[in-house]
């Protein structure tokens, strides 16, 4: 089964014209690859969640004009300020 083509081999095979550069990303020193410049000295942390839990999350965040990373951002500090962390 070969790889299906992305994205953006797709639309350069259309237009002819190479796709457009993403500004907001940087070279990380340390390896390879790439990732957004607003996230320079943050550390990924994942969690799984029940599906209705994650249906709240998002209609939350769609309800406050926030976004959901935002939102975990704001649970973790309080999550960190109620056992003095």
């Amino acid at each position: 089964m070969s790889k299906r083509p992305s994205l953006a081999e797709s639309m350069k095979a259309i237009s002819g014209q190479a796709p457009h550069a993403v500004t907001a990303v940087e070279e990380r020193p340390d390896s390879k690859s790439y990732y957004a410049a607003t996230r320079v000295g943050m550390k990924r942390l994942t969690v799984v969640v029940k599906p209705e839990e994650h249906r709240r999350v998002k209609r939350l965040s769609a309800d406050t004009d926030r976004s959901i990373e935002d939102l975990m951002r704001e649970a973790v500090a309080d999550l960190l300020n109620k056992h003095g962390a």
